[in-house]
């Protein structure tokens, strides 16, 4: 083999050598593709955001200061927020909660608030807040009126809630045959507002005076100065019976049958 073949082969794997020596990979170029990976995975492993679930009430309607909400005045939402959101302040969870019945319904607005508007805890009283009288009615035209309720009419504790309408009839005894117990039902008022519905409990009733002692509780209706009046005017002897406004249909059916019957009797004597 001649000096100029073996000139070529070792500058060939002069060549080889030098090349594969550029070519490893750079242990500083790998730092950075590290960190970016590094930086990358705590980004998808961020830790969770705490959340809760709030009710909310969106209005359908406006409401004035002092109105009763009626169950259609509303539309109840129940959502899962991150516990820093804004919309915690308008979480009635606790207020629905805390209800005899979970519904707004009878619970009175405090100020103006607009149809679309989510309604805040502190808008809203409830009818068992002390100054919840005072807030549904106008004490220049209007009074909370009660009607107590004995074991006979158990069912209006049982059937009315605030906001509802109720008709009011006076019961008027037969007094040339008082020993027949019968008495008509005479119509005095149709859609008052019940403001409230008071069921009492034992210890009430047992530290209740002895004219109280035989009612279950009672109903406040929102009446003016002339229903009122005629309240009051009415025989000691008669008694107010309150019936939901979709009963009283049946009730005056009842009346006339009732006099009818009570003519027949008179007529047979």
């Amino acid at each position: 083999m001649n000096y100029r073949v073996l000139f070529i082969i070792s500058t060939f794997i002069l060549v080889i050598g030098f090349g594969g020596l550029f070519m490893l990979p750079n242990a500083e170029d790998n730092v950075p593709q590290n960190e970016t990976a590094a930086a990358s995975t705590e980004t998808t492993t961020q830790p969770e955001v705490a959340t809760k679930v709030i009710t909310t009430a969106t209005l359908n309607r406006d409401l004035t200061k002092g109105t009763l909400i009626q169950a259609e005045d509303y539309t109840l939402s129940e959502l899962t927020v991150p516990e820093t959101s804004p919309l915690l302040s308008n979480d009635l969870k606790s207020l629905l909660e805390a209800a005899t019945v979970p519904t707004l319904q009878g619970f009175v607005a405090t100020e103006n608030i607009k149809a679309g508007s989510l309604l805040q805890p502190e808008l809203l009283i409830t009818p068992d807040d002390p100054r919840f009288i005072l807030f549904s009615i106008n004490p220049q035209q209007e009074v909370a009126y009660r009607v107590y309720i004995q074991s006979a009419e158990q069912y209006i504790l049982d059937s009315v809630r605030s906001g509802d309408s109720v008709s009011v009839f006076s019961q008027q005894t037969d007094l040339a045959h008082r020993e027949r117990d019968q008495g008509s039902l005479v119509k005095l008022a149709d859609n008052l507002t019940v403001l409230q519905v008071k069921t009492f409990t034992a210890e009430e009733n047992k530290n209740a005076s002895e004219q109280k002692k035989d009612f279950l509780g009672y109903i406040s209706l929102k009446v003016d100065a002339a229903m009122l009046k005629s309240f009051y005017s009415l025989d000691k002897q008669a008694k107010l019976i309150v019936l939901p406004t979709d009963a009283a249909t049946k009730a005056i059916n009842h009346r006339g049958m009732f006099i009818r019957q009570l003519r027949g009797k008179n007529n047979a004597n």
